[in-house]
């Protein structure tokens, strides 16, 4: 197999190829009921992700279906019940769609831009995926300066005092944001965000015989498990 670079994935897949996948995967989890049919559907999902580069991402996401599945059955009231089922189907799609995360942010925006969508999706799906890749980098650092300075120093604590833990990591959060908000402005005026012209990319963008073989793959299996759930 040819060897890519990791910002145009594992594959060398278009970002919309990405996309559409995303889309396959939320249509079927929409449509199938039974819990196997679902966990066959984070199977695919998960096999999708683990394919483009993030196997340990994908692990992480099939735990987080885990407990979500182990919670769906928690004698809990109705709308709490109906609020982790509904968490249980949003999880497949959701990993399928962190595909886009092995892309680079200029990549997806050609993509999209030969697609025709307005300026301003453009520049907010990227603010989105900067912000997402940054968020979990600085929370982590917040709670490492929390531990150093001796505010929380066992876990406990955090149990004991939530409102405490809130806010001291939410409004370090909060700041970090603004200025991080305030430097990707100034990054994207000098990348010419705002440009009239048609967007290009040192990344590969366009559709192959292998961006044609995985939407096929992807839908066929959804297809397969949509039918065996309405067989059975």
């Amino acid at each position: 197999m040819e060897k890519c670079d990791i910002k145009t994935g594992v594959f060398g897949l278009d970002p919309r190829t990405h996309l559409l996948s995303f889309l396959v995967v939320g249509i079927a989890a929409m449509l199938v009921t039974g819990l196997l049919e679902t966990a066959l559907l984070q199977l695919l999902a998960a096999a999708y992700l683990a394919a483009n580069g993030r196997a340990r991402l994908s692990l992480k996401m099939c735990a987080s279906f885990t407990v979500v599945c182990g919670l769906s059955f928690l004698p809990l009231s109705g709308l709490y019940g109906a609020l982790f089922v509904s968490f249980l189907h949003m999880i497949p799609p959701f990993t399928a769609g962190c595909a886009l995360f092995t892309l680079s942010p200029s990549a997806i925006m050609c993509a999209l831009d030969r697609w025709r969508l307005p300026q301003r999706v453009l520049v907010g799906v990227c603010m989105v995926f900067r912000f997402a890749s940054v968020l979990s980098f600085e929370a982590r650092s917040i709670v490492r300066g929390i531990r150093m300075r001796g505010i929380f120093p066992h876990a406990f604590d955090i149990v004991r005092h939530p409102g405490l833990a809130y806010e001291c990591v939410y409004t370090p959060l909060v700041m970090r944001s603004l200025r991080l908000s305030s430097e990707l402005a100034a990054s994207a005026e000098l990348r010419g965000i705002e440009i009239g012209r048609g967007r290009t990319s040192v990344y590969h963008v366009g559709f192959t015989w292998r961006d044609a073989a995985c939407l096929v793959v992807v839908a066929v299996v959804c297809a397969g498990i949509y039918g065996a759930g309405a067989i059975l």
